[in-house]
């Protein structure tokens, strides 16, 4: 992601985000440095959001978005 060599994640997590900051759990990558994998965390945390935030908006119910 940082140089030449692409990296993907081979294992997804979970991805908390508070007021302390976003803690990045149980993701893996190849070719991939701790960075690398922050990152690359990051953005598939992002795209789950915005595809449940699409699904809830176009009708009640029709994302998994829950509030506790």
């Amino acid at each position: 992601m940082l140089d030449t060599e692409e990296a993907r994640l081979t294992r997804t997590g979970t991805v908390t985000i508070n007021a302390d900051g976003v803690f990045v759990e149980g993701f893996s990558a190849e070719n991939g440095t701790c960075r690398d994998v922050a990152a690359l965390a990051a953005l598939w945390a992002i795209g789950e959001l915005q595809r449940e935030l699409m699904k809830t908006l176009e009708q009640p119910g029709g994302g998994k978005i829950c509030i506790g």
